[in-house]
């Protein structure tokens, strides 16, 4: 679990490291592909082990990981998509 946790801050690290200073759609783009490939599956897993643990049921972290995913990726397509539809207005 140690290596899950390590990999999900060093994921939001870059991921702030690569939207600082950029446009919005730039940094939509970038929260989304990281919350679908990293948050969501990395996040649900902790989250539904510890749960699962905390309760002493399998059934349940496993409900919880499943949810937990799903919501997250829900998320992450929405950033994702309105990164990539996202209109620019030009400055003047």
């Amino acid at each position: 679990m140690l290596i899950a946790i390590c990999i999900l801050v060093l994921a939001i690290i870059l991921a702030v490291y690569f939207s600082r200073n950029k446009s919005a759609k730039r940094k939509f783009t970038v929260w989304g592909i990281t919350t679908i490939v990293f948050v969501a599956p990395l996040l649900s897993w902790i989250l539904g082990i510890l749960f699962g643990m905390n309760k002493g049921d399998g059934f349940v972290g496993m409900t919880v990981m499943v949810y937990g995913f799903v919501f997250l990726m829900v998320i992450g397509f929405i950033l994702l998509y309105y990164g990539i539809f996202k209109r620019e207005r030009p400055k003047f």
